[in-house]
């Protein structure tokens, strides 16, 4: 195991991830989404308890609301941009599309769907555990695309 880690942090890719910089707005990155997920799934749960709509148009609704915080405080908190508004804006947006039709739209309702077939249309994994789950895939590659294309 330790071999495997030593030769991946000897990918040219890899090591531009890692260095001190890169951890330090990976932490910061990491601080954000916490903060972010914690205002949206909040909310999520919020409102599909007060709004009588669909939960896909409750997270989509949530979604909305969490973009320009989320935009905002990784611009100028995570990656410390000062330029490029409206290119890093325009990127994002292109990028909170994405993540809202594949991510919570198409992952949110085949995660549902699957849940609900495992373990029945009205327990709390199908009501809650989506919202979970697609968050993660979201995390993952948006941290990637940010610091590679975006807040470059």
């Amino acid at each position: 195991m330790k071999n495997l880690l030593e030769w991946l942090c000897t990918l040219p890719i890899l090591k531009k991830l890692f260095t001190p910089d890169s951890l330090a707005q990976f932490f910061r990155y990491i601080f954000v989404g916490v903060l972010c997920f914690s205002i949206e799934y909040t909310l999520f749960i919020v409102l599909r308890n007060i709004i009588p709509i669909g939960e896909v148009m409750v997270n989509i609704l949530v979604y909305t609301i969490i973009f320009w915080l989320n935009f905002l405080l990784n611009k100028f908190f995570s990656f410390k941009s000062k330029t490029n508004f409206k290119r890093q804006l325009i990127l994002y947006g292109i990028l909170f599309f994405f993540n809202l039709i594949v991510g919570n739209i198409l992952l949110f309702s085949a995660i549902r769907y699957i849940l609900a077939v495992l373990s029945g249309e009205g327990s709390w994994q199908v009501l809650y555990l989506p919202k979970i789950l697609i968050m993660f895939f979201i995390i993952s590659w948006n941290f990637i695309l940010y610091k590679k294309v975006i807040y470059k």
